[in-house]
Order: structure tokens, then C-alpha cells, then sequence
């Protein structure tokens, strides 16, 4: 039970507290963030760039909300039969569900990753118990190929008291993204709002809240943006990759800007010292925004996307925190980023 809603008290009490509290929507709507001139090189162009804070959600995670509407979606009769849920993947979807199954009466998470997770992503699975099996399958694979851990979830899921949500396919991961990312900034910025961005990884958010804004505004541009080929980013997909979902981002995105591993640290890095505790997928964003807005100045097209008051405004989201990846911005940045330790005398 959800005690003192109407009066603005968030007090979750009763035998179901801790499932009420991870409910998506229990907190209220996401805050969105205007960025100062600091981090938007375009503000004297009349360009405003805002962030949608996702991980200010009870797992601190966008993959959080898919996760829970995928799990909504099963029968009581699937719910009542599955003792272990399989998924493939490394990130934040396996770590919630691990967590969300529980509440759902499914005691056993199994999530398949590759070899080249990282030890500290392992820990933190294992932290929330999650159970590792190693796929030794290419790393995206095709959705659809019958080769990989996306196919081998697939398989184990048909076994007796196991199943496979199969986030790639399950309207879930898209119904959440239109319910609580597009529905919110349509109310919180309207037909102010000209430029929608998203990295793709499962394509769930892009699709699913660009689909939305354009069934408000038709020529809302949707900007997706995929790892670089040879560079590594937790969460979206290499350029190529992108080709082999089974959601159809396509379908709404405009423009898709590969961005490398470098250029996401460290504009995730200045938004973190502003004190907006975002991860890397989130710095990837800002670097396509700004490769987008080049472009668009460039070829004399920016002009096309602006609202009204002559602006154009910019909306992407952070999917999480910067906490599971601190090795890396150590790794990847060069040492120019990080004051040295000194020692006193």
C-alpha cells in the first residue's frame, strides 16, 4: 500500500512496500535538466539542450522500467510455472530483473554475457544474484540468427520452469520507453521540444519515444547515435549491429551518428564535474547532439528545427549512473583528465 500520495509524502508501507516502491512512475516524473552554456556550445544559436534524468528511479537505471513491463506482461500461469528467468545481457537489464523477478515470485535470474565482460560488471551481477553463463557467441549478435546468447536464451527458455522475456522482440522494453520517457517530456517541454536523441542498443527507447513524439509533432527529428566501429561503450550497439535488432528503429529514427569510446567519456565526464551523475551512454548522446548541430549549421539546415520562439530544442536521456564504469574513465580518458596524487612532505 501507498501511504500519503495525494499530500506529496513517499511512504511505501505494508507486505508489498518494497515491490509498490520499485512500481515505475512511484517516484513521480523523471526531472529534466537544462544544460548551462559550459556544455552546450551551441546556446548562442538559440539551441537548448535538456537531459531526462532516468536513473532517478528506484534502480537507478532506465532499463528498469522495460524490465518491469516485460515482466507485467507474463501470465499468472507463466509466472506461477517459471522458476528461472534467462536473458542475454551484461547491463542494466539483467540487474533488474535479477532484482524485479523476485517480486514477481520468480526466484532465479540467469543472465548469459560474453567473455570480455569486464570483472567489476561480473561483481555487480553477482552482487545483485544474478547467475553468469558464458556464451562464447559474437558479442551483438543477430536477433534473429540461431547463433549466439540472444538464440541461446531462447533455447533455454523453452526448457520446463525456465523463460526468456527476450528483450530485443517484447513490446514491454518499447511500451515503457513510450509511457515513461515520451509521454513525460511531452508534457514537461510540448511542441517546444524540435530534436529528440537516444543512443541504440536494444532500440526499445528510441522507437518506442520517438514513435510517440513524431504521433504529436510529424517533424519532430529523431537522432540515434551507435558505437564506433573499434570503440567499446556499455549499453548501445556498434554501428553495424544496429542492422540486426528486431525492433524497427528505423522506422522513426532520421539520422543515426556512430560516436567513439573517447568522445562519450568525456562529455559524460564534464557533466558528471557539473555534478549530473550520468554514464557513459549519456556522454555519447551529448557527442552526437553536437556532431548533429555541426552538421546542421554547416549545410544551413538548422533553421528547419526550430519551435515557435525561434528555438531549437534538444531532449535526450541518461540511462544511468557513472558508478559501474568507473574503471574505465580512468582507462579510456588520457591521464590529462585526472589531477595526480601528491605527496606531502
Amino acid at each position: 500500500m501507498y501511504s500519503n500520495k495525494n499530500n506529496g509524502k513517499k511512504v511505501f508501507e505494508g507486505d508489498s512496500a518494497i515491490k509498490d516502491f520499485l512500481t515505475p512512475g512511484s517516484l513521480g516524473v523523471t526531472p529534466l535538466v537544462e544544460l548551462p552554456a559550459s556544455v552546450n556550445k551551441f546556446k548562442k544559436d538559440k539551441v537548448r539542450i535538456f537531459v531526462k534524468l532516468m536513473q532517478f528511479v528506484p534502480l537507478g537505471n532506465i532499463k528498469s522500467m522495460p524490465s518491469w513491463q516485460m515482466l507485467s506482461g507474463m501470465t499468472k500461469d507463466e509466472l506461477k510455472q517459471t522458476k528461472h528467468l534467462v536473458e542475454y545481457s551484461s547491463g542494466n537489464t539483467v540487474l533488474s530483473l535479477a532484482i524485479l523477478s523476485r517480486h514477481f515470485g520468480i526466484p532465479n535470474l540467469h543472465a548469459i554475457i560474453t567473455p570480455d565482460v569486464p570483472e567489476h560488471k561480473k561483481r555487480l551481477l553477482k552482487l545483485v544474484g544474478a547467475d553468469l553463463m558464458i556464451s562464447y557467441g559474437p558479442r551483438s549478435p543477430d536477433v534473429h540468427s540461431n547463433k549466439g546468447g540472444v538464440y541461446e536464451a531462447k533455447q533455454l527458455g523453452k526448457k520446463k520452469g525456465w523463460h526468456n522475456l527476450n528483450q530485443y522482440v517484447n513490446p514491454g522494453n518499447t511500451n515503457a520507453s513510450e509511457e515513461y520517457v515520451a509521454k513525460e517530456l511531452w508534457n514537461q517541454l510540448g511542441d517546444q521540444m524540435t530534436i529528440f536523441a537516444s543512443t541504440i542498443g536494444t532500440a526499445g527507447t528510441i522507437y518506442g519515444t520517438g514513435n510517440y513524439l513524431k504521433e504529436k509533432n510529424k517533424d519532430i527529428y529523431i537522432a540515434g547515435t551507435s558505437i564506433k566501429k573499434g570503440s567499446s561503450i556499455p549499453g548501445p550497439r556498434v554501428d553495424e549491429a544496429i542492422l540486426k535488432l528486431g525492433i524497427p528503429w528505423y522506422d522513426v529514427v532520421d539520422k543515426v551518428i556512430p560516436i567513439d569510446a573517447v568522445s562519450a567519456y568525456e562529455r559524460s565526464l564534464a557533466l558528471i564535474r557539473l555534478g549530473l551523475f550520468v554514464g557513459p551512454s549519456t556522454g555519447m548522446q551529448l557527442a552526437m547532439i553536437e556532431k548533429l548541430i555541426g552538421e546542421m549549421k554547416k549545410s544551413k539546415t538548422l533553421n528547419k528545427y526550430r519551435n515557435k520562439n525561434k528555438e531549437v530544442v534538444i531532449a535526450f536521456v541518461a540511462c544511468d549512473m557513472m558508478h559501474p564504469y568507473i574503471d574505465d574513465y580512468f582507462s579510456i580518458l588520457p591521464k590529462k583528465y585526472f589531477k595526480q596524487e601528491q605527496k606531502l612532505k
